[in-house]
């Protein structure tokens, strides 16, 4: 028994020194490409009508980039009839509006009912 054993580990050293040794031939990975800096732009759009309730709608936006910085600003005229705009920017600090009103908060008058149902019979 004593023999097989040492014949054993006679015919596997070998192997266990052919093992690989873990060296890496190929070449090193290229450095990664540096982020591009943010494109530039400018746009705007601006809308004006009448919605088909006969209720004014007004709305636009207006946004430029420049560097790492974008700003811009947008209105919308809201139910209460007040003009709502946002001024903005972004930067790497994050997003900063400030808001601002014009006109005086005006409720509406309510809606007359809608009266489609009727009752069976006529009633």
């Amino acid at each position: 028994m004593k023999f097989a054993v040492a014949v054993f580990l006679a015919l596997a050293a070998p192997l266990c020194l052919a093992a690989p040794q873990g060296y890496n031939y190929a070449a090193p990975a290229p450095a990664p490409a540096p982020a591009p800096a943010p494109t530039p732009y400018n746009y705007a759009y601006s809308v004006g009508a009448v919605d088909s309730l006969g209720q004014p709608l007004q709305f636009g936006h207006q946004e430029g980039r420049e560097g790492a910085t974008t700003s811009g600003r947008y209105f919308v005229l809201l139910p209460d009839a007040r003009l709502m705009t946002v001024d903005y920017y972004a930067d790497h600090t994050g997003f900063h509006p400030t808001y601002s009103f014009q006109g005086t908060a005006a409720l509406a008058a309510p809606a007359a009912p809608n009266n489609l149902y009727t009752a069976p019979g006529g009633r």
